[in-house]
Formats: C-alpha cells, sequence, structure tokens
C-alpha cells in the first residue's frame, strides 16, 4: 500500500510512530541513532521530472505540422499530415498524460483520429492529431490551436500553415456493359489522380445518370479506383430506354459516357384490383366500377404498353368502357404500368369477367376476379322483423330486446352493405333511430319506458327505400313500366298505431311521400296463381290477406303512382306487460272461461289461463314467466292423496308469442290433470316473473 493510499487515521500513527523513534534517537537507551524510515509515496509519475505531480509550469516545448513519414512541412495537400506538440515541465521534462486539445479556426480542414478532438501526451510527452482536407478544391491559410492541460495548469500554442489545392485528374470511364437490355445494369470504374499521375486515395467523386439508378457520391479507395453499379430503372420503378449518359465529377474535372438501353418489352399483365361486388341498374347502390390491370417488363411496371380489354363473361345488360359498349376496347399503360375500365351493371345479377390481353401477343393476358353483380334494393317482400323476445315488462323501466332487420332484394340476395332502415315507434324507446345493413341484416333494441300505449300493445313500423313487387311479363329481369305488373302497389305509408289499416289524423306518418294521386292496384290474385297454382282458392285467399297485411299495409289510399320506387314498410307489435301482477282465469275444456270459478271435485281436468294483470289484462305475462300448479291434500277423511299433474300448454311464457289483433285475448293457456282430489284439497296455481315477483291463487276443490 503506497503512502498516499493510507487512510487519515493510519497516517496520523504511522507519522506518531516516526516522531516518537526520533525522539528516542536524541538521548535514550544506548545512544545509538535510529532514522525512521521514509513512507511509502507510490509510484512516481512518469515525465514529471520531479518524482511527483505537482509541477510549477506547464510548456509547449515544440509544435510541428509532419507528414506521414514524420518530416516537416508548411502546407498539407490532399494527403493531410499531422499536427505534433511536445508538453514539458519548468525542467524541460516531458510530462505523460497531459490532455490537449486541437482547434481549427476555418471549415474546409478536419481533425481525425479522435471523436473529441483531444488526446493524451505519450510516454515521450508528445500528442498529435491528423488533419486533412475535406477535399480538393480546399485552399488558403488556417490556423490549428492546441491546448495542454495538468495538474491545474495550461498551456496554449498555435500554428498556422497553409492547404494547397489538388487538381484531380479522371480516367476515362471503364464499362462492363454498354448495351444493357430494359431493367438490366452494369458495373463502371474510373480512377482518380493528381496532375503528375499520382492516385488520390479518399477523393469524392460526383456521379449522375440522365436516366436510371447510380450512387450520388462515392470515395476513391487506396488505389485511385471508383466502382460503382448502375441501374437502368428509375426510383419510382419506371424503365429507361435509349442512350443514357453516365457523368463523374470533381471540382471542374468531368468525365462522362454513354450506355444504351433497349426499349422495354411486355412480358406480362396482372389482374391488380379488389374482390368487387355492385348492384343492378337502378338498384340505389353504386351504379359503377372500375377494374385495373398492371402490365410488367420482367418484374417492373410498364408504362405506354398496348393492351386490348375484352368482355368475357357478364350478366344480361352490362357493359364497360362506356355506358352501352360491350365491345373490344383498346387502351395503353399509364406511367405506372396500369390500365383501368368502367363497369355498368345491367338489370340482372351474375359473375362478370374482363380479359386484358397484349396487343403484341394476345397469348399474353390475364382476366379479372371477383368481380359479381349481386344485388338490388330491397323489395316490398323482402323486408322483416323479428324480436329477441315480444313480451316485455311495462312495470319497470329498461327491460329491453334487440330487434333484427333483414332486408333482400327480388333475387333473394342481400340488399347492398350500408342500406339504411328508419324505425319509430308507438311507446317505449327503440335505439338507434336507424340502422344500416351488413350482409342484408342489421340491429337496433327497444326498451320499456313512457309512453306506454293503454293497450299494452306497441306499433314498430320499419321504412327503407326500396322498390314495389312486380311480375317480370317480358323475363328480362327488369321493370318495364307499360308491359310489366305490379304485385300490389303502394303509395305513402305511416304507423297504424289502432291496427285498423286505415290512416287517421294523429297516426305517425313517414315524410317521404309520392306526391300521388292514383288508386294502389292489386293484381294478388295473379301473382298468386303464378306461384301457387294448386292452392285451393281458401289458402290462395289467406295468403292473399296475409301479403296485403305484412307487406302492402299500412299505405295510405290513392297516392300511388306507376314508378317503382317506394318506400317498402313492415310493422309489428311488441307487447307490455305488468310483470308484477298476473291474473288467472279457469276455461273449460273448450277453451271458454268458466261462468263460475270453481273447480269441482269430480274434475279430472284443470285449464288455466295467465294474463297480466292491470291495464293490459289480455296480454300474456312477460317473456320467461314461470307458471307452475301444485295440489294440497287437506282431507284425512279418505284414502286418497290429491295430486296434480301438467298435461299441456305452457309451463314457461315463450319469448315469442302470436300478437294476435287487438281485443283478442293472447294469456297463456296451461293444462292439468287432478287424480285423488277430493272437495277441500287446494289446488294452486303460481307465477313467477323475470323480476322474481311471485303471483299465487289457490282454488278450494268444491
Amino acid at each position: 500500500m503506497s503512502y498516499s493510499s493510507l487512510p487519515a487515521s493510519k497516517l496520523f500513527q504511522l507519522t506518531a510512530l516516526t516522531l516518537s523513534l526520533a525522539l528516542a534517537g536524541c538521548g535514550g537507551g544506548d545512544g545509538t541513532d535510529t532514522i525512521a524510515p521514509e513512507p511509502d509515496t507510490g509510484v512516481t509519475q512518469p515525465g514529471t521530472g520531479n518524482g511527483g505531480s505537482t509541477i510549477d509550469t506547464l510548456n509547449i516545448a515544440t509544435s510541428n505540422l509532419v507528414d506521414i513519414n514524420s518530416n516537416p512541412v508548411t502546407s498539407i495537400g490532399l494527403d493531410g499530415a499531422y499536427y505534433e506538440v511536445l508538453i514539458t515541465n519548468e525542467k524541460n521534462e516531458p510530462i505523460a498524460g497531459a490532455k490537449v486539445s486541437f482547434a481549427i479556426d476555418a471549415t474546409g480542414v478536419v481533425l481525425s483520429q479522435t471523436t473529441s478532438g483531444s488526446v493524451l501526451t505519450d510516454s515521450e510527452g508528445f500528442a498529435r492529431i491528423f488533419l486533412k482536407p475535406t477535399g480538393t478544391e480546399v485552399s488558403g491559410a488556417y490556423t490549428i490551436s492546441a491546448t495542454a492541460t495538468f495538474a491545474g495548469n495550461t498551456a496554449t500554442v498555435d500554428k498556422t500553415f497553409s492547404v494547397q489545392s489538388t487538381k484531380v485528374s479522371l480516367s476515362a470511364f471503364s464499362v462492363e456493359s454498354a448495351n444493357l437490355s430494359s431493367g438490366a445494369q452494369t458495373a463502371l470504374s474510373l480512377i482518380v489522380s493528381d496532375a503528375e499521375g499520382n492516385t488520390l486515395n479518399g477523393v469524392s467523386v460526383n456521379l449522375n445518370a440522365s436516366c436510371g439508378q447510380i450512387p450520388a457520391q462515392i470515395t476513391s479507395d487506396a488505389n485511385g479506383m471508383v466502382e460503382v453499379v448502375y441501374k437502368s430503372i428509375n426510383d419510382d420503378d419506371t424503365l429507361c430506354s435509349g442512350p443514357v449518359t453516365i457523368s463523374a465529377s470533381v471540382g471542374s474535372s468531368v468525365r462522362s459516357t454513354n450506355i444504351t438501353v433497349q426499349a422495354p418489352e411486355a412480358t406480362s399483365i396482372v389482374y391488380t384490383s379488389n374482390p368487387l361486388t355492385l348492384g343492378i341498374a337502378n338498384s340505389g347502390s353504386s351504379a359503377t366500377g372500375e377494374v385495373e390491370f398492371t402490365v410488367y417488363s420482367n418484374k417492373t411496371p410498364l408504362a405506354n404498353a398496348d393492351v386490348v380489354l375484352s368482355l368475357e363473361k357478364s350478366p344480361l345488360g352490362l357493359s364497360f368502357g362506356v355506358l352501352g359498349n360491350r365491345s373490344d376496347i383498346p387502351a395503353r399503360t399509364d406511367e405506372n404500368g396500369n390500365v383501368s375500365v368502367n363497369i355498368y351493371p345491367g338489370s340482372t345479377p351474375g359473375p362478370v369477367e374482363i380479359k386484358a390481353s397484349l396487343s403484341r401477343d394476345g397469348r399474353i393476358n390475364a382476366l379479372s376476379k371477383g368481380i359479381s353483380i349481386a344485388s338490388s334494393r330491397v323489395t316490398q317482400d323482402g323486408l322483416s322483423i323479428s324480436q329477441g323476445k315480444n313480451v316485455l315488462d311495462w312495470s319497470m323501466d329498461g327491460d329491453s330486446t334487440n330487434i333484427t332487420i333483414r332486408m333482400v332484394d327480388r333475387n333473394g340476395n342481400s340488399v347492398p352493405d350500408g342500406t339504411v332502415v328508419n324505425l319509430t315507434a308507438e311507446g317505449g324507446k327503440v335505439f338507434p333511430a336507424s340502422c344500416t345493413t351488413t350482409d342484408g341484416v342489421c340491429d337496433v333494441t327497444f326498451s320499456t319506458q313512457n309512453p306506454r300505449p293503454g293497450d299494452g300493445r306497441v306499433s314498430i313500423l320499419a321504412v327503407a327505400e326500396g322498390e314495389k313487387a312486380y311480375i317480370d311479363n317480358n323475363a328480362n329481369n327488369a321493370w318495364d313500366e307499360g308491359v310489366d305488373t305490379f304485385v300490389h302497389n303502394i303509395g305513402d305509408t305511416f304507423r297504424d298505431d289502432n291496427e285498423d289499416g286505415t290512416f287517421e289524423a294523429g297516426e305517425f306518418t313517414y315524410p317521404l311521400t309520392t306526391q300521388a294521386s292514383g288508386m294502389c292496384e292489386n293484381n294478388l290474385d295473379r301473382f298468386i296463381q303464378l306461384k301457387f297454382p294448386t292452392y285451393s282458392q281458401s289458402k290462395k285467399d289467406s295468403f292473399e290477406q296475409s301479403f296485403i297485411s305484412n307487406f302492402v299495409s299500412p299505405n295510405k289510399a290513392n297516392t300511388c303512382n306507376s314508378g317503382l320506387d317506394a318506400i317498402v314498410r313492415y310493422q309489428t307489435i311488441q307487447l307490455l306487460s305488468d310483470g308484477s301482477n298476473a291474473r288467472f282465469t279457469l276455461l273449460n275444456n273448450l277453451g271458454n272461461m268458466l261462468t263460475t270459478q270453481v273447480i269441482s271435485s269430480s274434475a279430472t281436468m284443470v285449464n288455466v289461463r295467465t294474463n297480466s294483470g292491470g291495464f293490459y289484462d289480455l296480454n300474456p305475462m312477460p317473456s320467461g314467466t314461470t307458471i307452475a300448479a301444485t295440489a294440497v291434500d287437506r282431507t284425512d277423511s279418505n284414502d286418497k292423496s290429491c295430486t296434480v299433474e301438467q298435461v299441456g300448454g305452457f309451463s314457461k311464457v315463450p319469448a315469442l308469442v302470436n300478437t294476435g289483433a287487438l281485443g283478442q285475448n293472447l294469456g297463456t293457456i296451461s293444462n292439468y290433470t287432478l287424480d285423488g282430489c277430493a272437495a277441500g284439497d287446494y289446488f294452486r296455481i303460481s307465477a313467477t316473473a323475470p323480476n322474481s315477483n311471485v303471483t299465487t291463487k289457490t282454488y278450494i276443490i268444491q
């Protein structure tokens, strides 16, 4: 351990010991002088000249500019030079480990071989740095400064020097191939030298090509060589063609050469559009679409290639290029190698196939993929509504169900995505007020809240822009006014809240109106005869009534025109019930209410109808309500045991019930058998609503 590295406490002890020994040597013992050993002060810093790191003066003894062979110089060229300083103390002894920082007073000359601009002196006190002009054109006087620091001392020195510009000579280009095929590449090289013919290392050479790709700059190697690769394809992937000039320059020295690139030739064609589905003409969806092909020369898109577009397969009435055209179309690719064509749907759905062929060789071609004319607007009888459950609990706000709307066109295909359907409700809340279809389907939610209709029947109306149902008399799958026949014409619509089939003031009117005053013709009999020729007349009459109820009503009389466009409509009923109060009624075996609500001891069958209580006493209990019956044997005078068993009807109110007609009793009927029951025994019926409320009624068997 060196002296200087000892802890302070140990240092104190050592000093005290030395002092004691010294005192003892002055008179104690046998009179012999004892000299304490010198403390270990560690290793002496080399080059300090005084055995320690403390100096009085820091000197820069020498300051020289030398070439790579250490010969003194006063000016530098492109090869650069070293700037070297010697750091000493006041005794002219070299100092090792001193920090020396260098700086240049002007741009054009850079310091290298250090990133910080500073170095430490070596064991002989020398520090050096390499300086080099940034280009052959750099010239003039410069000053380099060196600042040395050590042990709190500083010394600075400046050195002025000159830079001589270098006259550069470029040899002629050496070209591997001066005649290239389209899209090909070739190697080029040249040599950089000075005026005396000496090759120059590290010279930045600027390069340029009139077409295609070449490095913008490259540096000559140790042999003065510059080697690059030229590509006859531009950065934007377009191809070069014809003569191309390539040049190299350093300052005022310029060299150029010419190569020839052959005209590009189309080698392939590819269909590059995404799948496309369009609605038929007058469908209300997109009236046109565009498809694209790309022509390539090898792997590069080719501009100005001649192509022929032809319609290979299409449904009736489709045209392309321009509306009404079905003939071949000559075309030429754009700067990106693309050629596109518009498609105009006809009146019939089906697949579409367009072919693009190279004009010079029709064997090189491509067919479109994934194009179809698939859908039209929703038709009059193509709109329907379904609910998750259709009996909700009016006694609470927020009891809800989903409502799903489905729409198809007259061909049974989903309507175009994004078709809008709007909904209104007589009571409660429907949210959102509209939805847009995906694959012909969309959903909204209906929930209970005020207002609550007094009869517990909420009319919900869905409407969408579509077209009337018609009989295609000329079999062209398109509406031809004066030729084809409407199944049943429809006009303006409204929400038929009182369900009487007739518009009355105060009922909601859908705002889009026909402004027409014509009668709404009915050709359902002809339509039914076409569809169901073997049906009995009673079935035909039943179908006609169902069609009118579902797909014609609600319809305002005398608002029809002869156009195909229409607001199609569908109305459904959502029932509301009081989930906190069930009402039970005994029925006979014919389903009629018993005059006296009594169960006889001779009865073997009990029929019970369960309704909601209160205002909604014609409605069933809310969907999901469970209904159960039990028997209680109260007679001990016989050996019988009164039991009850359900043999028919419902033990649970279904999610969906028949909403029937206004004024019709829609209660849930359950059928039970009694066995071994006598007068005085009990028959007990209970209903447990989804809100957990239980209503029970007990009948004493008489």
